[in-house]
């Protein structure tokens, strides 16, 4: 039958098991062995100086080589071992040749007096607690209390001969019962301590485990959210990929004077929670980047962890805002539809180009009943850009029609133009139901509108402000109280350059 069929099944070694197992012993061999030589290196100092005699050195000799010959027949069967039960017997049998080996060498070097060299003992139980399971230090203790009680008692009987008679031996019966209890009480204290501090190392590498994991865990969110901020970096750009194109579709479709304080009133407006989405990612990824460092050099306490989890999540809660923040701006902006300017200045009749603008628009009003009047001279020629009266004009009407002659009969609508001291003054009036005092005050505010949802773009007002001062190098003041209509008026320079 073949292992691999038997790998998987219950009471059998993994594959992985069984490495793991071999590497520890292969470990445990070599420490016993390194120990050994060590001993051996010692005794050798203390025979040549007489210390110990030759049958002890060689009784050491034999004892410490056998153990170290053994260890090499336990490493090939190991191999062969797929079975759990005859793992655990197999390694309890290695156990036991080792103590025996070590039991030997406590013989030779005195035997029962010999009984300071526990140390021997203590070396291997403490070796076991760290690598065995919890109740080895206590199997280990009990055989080497049993195998030190046998060679005490047949030494005390003279089954075999006492090592080292020049120290003499005057133990009782009692004397060695007692002798090997004390010993075997310290050997069970130290596996007590060995298997605790054992159950300690476990429950710390549980610890670090679950650590590990929780980290893993944090990585993977951190992976998560980096690509979630890409994909929203990527939303963004698109948004102002759009941007750009509805820009582009403005200046076509609607002819705004304007044009560049508009894109630069609503980048600046973006840039705001797009910088601050940035600064958030830029801070996010320096945690990201500290993280990763100190996991590097000594790895993340769990109150770190925590500490960047909570800094990730704010950073990123505070990228998802904005960046939303960001997009409702787009939409709007995407959603304008008002007249853009790109002619070049003429000389025009500013009296017969408004009111062909009128006249364009007269399908708009001529069934409402409202009425539009305009005062100007006949012969008022200037040199301007007509485009951008055609927009105020336009802007004006709509805006009176659309809200100010809201729910009315018969509106009226006046424009008185004149010129004064070099300068165009251009005054604007209907008698609407007016304007409350904050609507008023926030009128040229881009994207502000009463009529949300109702069409209104928000713009208008806002166009008509941008193409005075900024096109025009000119003034517009608005004036209006509710029920009282409202008035507009501008002034413009009639020489470019003049302001």
């Amino acid at each position: 039958m073949r292992i691999a069929s038997h790998i998987q099944k219950p009471g059998f070694l993994t594959a992985d098991q069984r490495d793991q197992f071999f590497k520890r012993h292969l470990q445990g061999a070599f420490v016993r062995i390194a120990a050994i030589v060590l001993i051996w290196s010692f005794l050798l100092n203390f025979y040549l100086f007489h210390i110990i005699d030759t049958i002890s050195f060689i009784g050491i000799s034999i004892s410490g080589g056998a153990v170290i010959f053994f260890n090499f027949p336990f490493l090939l069967g190991l191999k062969k071992i797929i079975r759990r039960k005859t793992y655990e017997a197999y390694n309890l049998l290695i156990n036991i040749v080792e103590i025996l080996g070590d039991t030997f060498i406590i013989y030779f070097l005195g035997g029962i007096k010999g009984m300071y060299l526990i140390g021997i003992y203590a070396g291997l139980i403490a070796y076991v607690g760290v690598v065995a399971p919890v109740r080895y230090p206590y199997i280990i203790a009990t055989l080497c209390s049993v195998f030190f009680g046998i060679m005490a008692f047949l030494e005390h009987s003279r089954v075999i001969p006492h090592m080292n008679n020049q120290w003499g031996y005057t133990y009782t019966t009692t004397e060695v019962v007692l002798i090997v209890l004390i010993l075997s009480a310290t050997l069970y204290v130290l596996a007590f301590n060995s298997s605790y501090t054992s159950s300690l190392l476990r429950k710390a590498r549980k610890k670090l485990s679950d650590q590990n994991q929780n980290l893993e865990n944090s990585y993977e969110e951190i992976n998560q959210t980096a690509d979630e901020l890409n994909l929203k970096n990527i939303r963004l750009k698109e948004s102002m990929d759009n941007l750009h194109q509805a820009q582009s579709q403005l200046v076509e479709s609607e002819k705004m004077a304007a044009l560049g304080g508009l894109v630069a009133g609503v980048a600046h407006e973006i840039n705001t929670p797009v910088g601050v989405g940035v600064t958030a990612a830029s801070f996010l990824q320096d945690k990201i980047n500290a993280l990763i460092d100190i996991q590097t050099r000594k790895g993340a306490s769990k109150d770190e962890i925590n500490q960047f989890l909570k800094t990730a999540s704010e950073a990123s809660l505070m990228i998802y805002k904005n960046l939303n923040r960001a997009a409702e701006l787009v939409k709007n902006f995407k959603q304008v539809a008002v007249d853009q300017f790109s002619e070049a200045s003429r000389t025009f009749n500013l009296k017969e180009y408004i009111d062909g603008v009128l006249l364009s628009m007269h399908y708009q009003y001529k069934r409402s009943g409202h009425s539009i009047q305009v005062n100007c001279p006949d012969d008022f020629v200037i040199d301007s850009y007509p485009g951008v009266f055609s927009q105020i004009t336009t802007n004006l009407v709509m805006n009176s029609l659309i809200h100010g002659f809201e729910g009315m009969a018969r509106g009226e609508i006046v424009f008185d133009i004149s010129a004064d001291n070099g300068h165009l003054d251009f005054h604007y009036r209907d008698n609407g139901k007016g304007m409350s005092e904050e609507t008023v005050k926030r009128i040229f505010e881009p994207f502000y509108t009463t009529k949300r949802g109702q069409g209104g773009s928000g713009l208008g007002m806002h166009i008509v402000y941008n193409i005075v001062t900024q096109t025009l190098g000119g003034t517009i003041k608005c004036a209006s109280t509710a029920g009282s209509g409202v008035s507009f008026d501008i002034r413009i320079p009639l020489k470019k350059g003049d302001r």
